[in-house]
């Protein structure tokens, strides 16, 4: 299992990946990322979701035609989506425990993956492409697959932004920790 170290560059690590090879993820790593999912802890234990697992092009590329995007690649691209449908939007925070999760089961599987959200309007559009009732909600999918190259995964230490990325000039890297720690109580020390 590793030193603690190990473990916790492992949380620290992982990255959001949005550009994919066509390799499908094989049945067994879809199946212990579902069995990951069944097992994150909820409020109360009240396991407040349901996935829509989609690995068709043609509904990935219809759900990215929803989110009012078509040519949203981790959508288009990944060989793997999840979606995470709630019972209710009081579930949110439950749902991003879940999601978290499988994304640290995928990127323990060597896979690269990140979160799509939808937008406005989008989540009903894309509900329905999936079959998903009105009275729930898709707040967000998991997207996953085999990173397209080793740039894939590299995030500058620095806060800048990244024009490799898809859609548009995303910031990476991450803030030092003074800028948002606070000790003993809110605001400068």
């Amino acid at each position: 299992m590793g030193t603690s170290q190990d473990r916790i560059r492992f949380l620290r690590d992982l990255r959001s990946v949005r550009r994919y090879t066509d390799r499908p993820v094989p049945a067994e790593v879809v199946d212990d990322l579902l069995n990951v999912a069944r097992w994150t802890g909820s409020s109360a234990n009240r396991q407040p979701w349901e996935l829509v697992v989609v690995e068709s092009p043609a509904t990935r590329r219809a759900l990215a035609e929803a989110g009012g995007s078509p040519g949203h690649a981790p959508l288009v691209d990944a060989p793997l989506v999840i979606a995470v449908v709630l019972d209710s939007p009081a579930a949110g925070f439950d749902g991003g425990r879940l999601c978290e999760r499988v994304l640290l089961a995928a990127s323990a599987h060597g896979l690269g993956a990140s979160l799509v959200g939808f937008k406005d309007g989008a989540e009903a559009a894309a509900k329905a492409v999936l079959g998903v009732p009105a009275d729930r909600v898709m707040p967000r999918v998991v997207v996953a697959g085999y990173p397209a190259d080793a740039g894939a995964r590299l995030v500058s230490v620095e806060r800048t932004v990244d024009n490799r990325l898809p859609l548009e000039r995303l910031p990476v890297g991450r803030k030092p920790l003074a800028r948002f720690v606070h000790r003993e109580r809110y605001g400068p020390a």
